[in-house]
This record gives C-alpha cells, structure tokens and sequence, in this order.
C-alpha cells in the first residue's frame, strides 16, 4: 500500500499521479495542480509532500527527465526533440538538469548505452541459437505483433522495488487480495478480467525506492479514484508481445527478446508509451497462480531515422 493518510487526501493525490505521468510534456506547475483537485497551492504542497516524499516540482523534474533517459537508450531521436517534447524549453536547460542528476551528458548517456547494447546483442546471440532446442526456456522465441484496443483498469500503486513484486508469497501480493475485493464489490471484475501489470518506471533509470508499480484488473468503465484504488487507462497502438514461462528473476528477457528482435533490425522503433504486462492466471482457494506473463512492449515502424 502506498499511502496512509486521509482518504480524500489519498484520492486527490493519485489523481494528480496520474494526471502528472500522462501530460509530462504539459503545463504542471503547482498553482494548475492544486486548482484541479480544489487545494489551495500552499495545502496542496504540503500534502502532496508528506505523501510523495518529494515537492511538487522536483517529482515533475525528475519524472519528466527519467523519460528522457528512457528515450535516450531506446530511439533516435534528436537530443533537442527529446528535450523538447519532455517539457523543457532549450537544449541548454535540459543538458544541465539531466547532468545534475544521473553525473552525465545526455549525450554521453546515450553513447554508453549503445556501446553496451552492441556487446550484449554479441553475446546474446549465440545464446538464442544454443538454446533453439531447449525444451523448457523461459522465454518463448516467437515474437507477435498485436494492436491493442484500449484497457480501462482499477489499480494499486506499489512504489519500492519491484523486482520481487509478483513472486508466490510476496507481501505484496495482498495487493492483488485487495483489487480483487473492491472490483467484487463493485461487480466490476469477473472470471474473463485481465490481470496486468504496468511497471512505470526502467529500473536502469529509477532509483528502486522510487520505482513504481501498477498491480491492476481489467473493467469495464472508468471509475474515479477510492481511496489509494485509482483508475488508468492503457492507451490504444501496436505492441510488441513475447511469451514468458516460469520465475519473474528473468522476466527482463523478454523485454529483451522484443527489443532485440524488433528494434535492433532497424524495421520498429520505440513509442514511449509506458509497456505492460498481462498474467495468465488461475485462483484456487483464493490464491492467485500465475502461469505465464505476456509482455507488451510498445513499438511502431521506423518511417525515418533522425541522427543525433
């Protein structure tokens, strides 16, 4: 659970989390914010504070900026675009912001990243031809293209690490207990439901006490927040989806297995809608089992290449 306050506290604050991380390249000052969900700016600060753990202002800052990272390792796109389109006024302004906080030019950052993705697409390689016969890999080789209508979901936030988030046991699997519950109540879930995750944040980029995670069921309409239970909607395009089997310790290779086969060959490129992930599941005595995760990654064709 992520917060512990104030209900109406609670449901204001993640309606403005939401509306934050779908209009990053938007107006967010604090005076706009604090109006939309009826706070005085000086209450809703302090609120949004105690709660989040960061102001106002540094949480956008820094949001605004991990999605630049994000679109440094995984497109070509001009710096200034990125800069540009992530809410910053002038190539110079976002260079030193984005060198204050990861010790390192935007372009340096990409640099690096490129040179370690050529070495570990080298080693990988050889990997997925040793492993062709394998009759138990965790990641399915096939690769699918599927255009995805768009999800309306009820969800919880996690934020902390997440790497352990979905393993049988975790204390966060109350998470789930919890979604479960209200949807019942609401008669808004059922049997056919899609159970998703939706990891906002690239552990590569996040800190992990800032990572955020969305632990969600699939309804039927959009609903207004209740409590710390919000409401989301995954946008509609064309997904990259790879099949995974067995622990979620490795479940970044299928990640991998989509960037690798889509990606690097040059015919698709990254859109940077946040990537999800759907759970096959069954429930027997109440406990969720996962049997295998699809992975969506967000992808579109290249129409052209932009240098830096």
């Amino acid at each position: 659970m992520i917060f512990q306050t104030n209900e109406k506290y609670e449901e204001a604050i993640l309606s403005t989390l939401i509306h934050i991380q779908t209009h990053l390249e938007s107006e967010l000052s604090l005076d706009m914010l604090a109006e939309r969900v009826g706070f005085s700016a000086y209450h809703y600060h302090r609120i949004f504070r105690e709660i989040i753990g960061e102001p106002v202002k540094e949480y956008v800052r820094r949001l605004r900026i991990e999605r630049a990272a994000y679109r440094l390792k995984m497109s070509e796109e001009t710096i200034l675009h990125i800069a540009l389109d992530t809410g910053f006024k002038t190539h110079e302004s976002f260079t030193r912001a984005f060198t204050r906080q990861f010790r390192i030019t935007p372009n340096e950052f990409r640099t690096n990243y490129l040179r370690a993705s050529r070495e570990r697409k080298k080693q990988a390689q050889p990997k997925y031809i040793a492993d062709y016969n394998a009759k138990a890999e965790p990641t399915s080789r096939q690769i699918r293209l599927e255009h995805v209508r768009p999800i309306i979901v009820a969800f919880v936030r996690h934020v902390g690490p997440y790497d352990k988030l979905l393993d049988k046991d975790s204390p966060m699997s109350l998470l789930w207990d919890e979604l479960f519950a209200w949807g019942n109540a609401n008669k808004l879930i059922n049997a056919d439901s899609l159970l998703i995750g939706i990891p906002q944040d690239d552990p590569s980029i996040t800190p992990p006490e800032k990572q955020r995670f969305d632990v969600c069921v699939q309804i039927p309409e959009f609903r207004n927040p209740s409590g710390h239970i919000g409401c989301q909607t995954i946008s509609a395009g064309m997904f990259g989806v790879s099949r995974h089997y067995g622990s979620f310790d490795n479940l970044a290779e299928a990640y991998m297995h989509i960037y690798d086969s889509l990606v690097t060959t040059g015919k698709y490129s990254l859109r940077t809608q946040t990537p999800f992930e759907v759970y096959s599941y069954s429930q027997v005595k109440g406990d969720i089992r996962i049997h295998f995760t699809d992975v969506y990654l967000p992808v579109e064709k290249n129409q052209s290449n932009h240098k830096n």
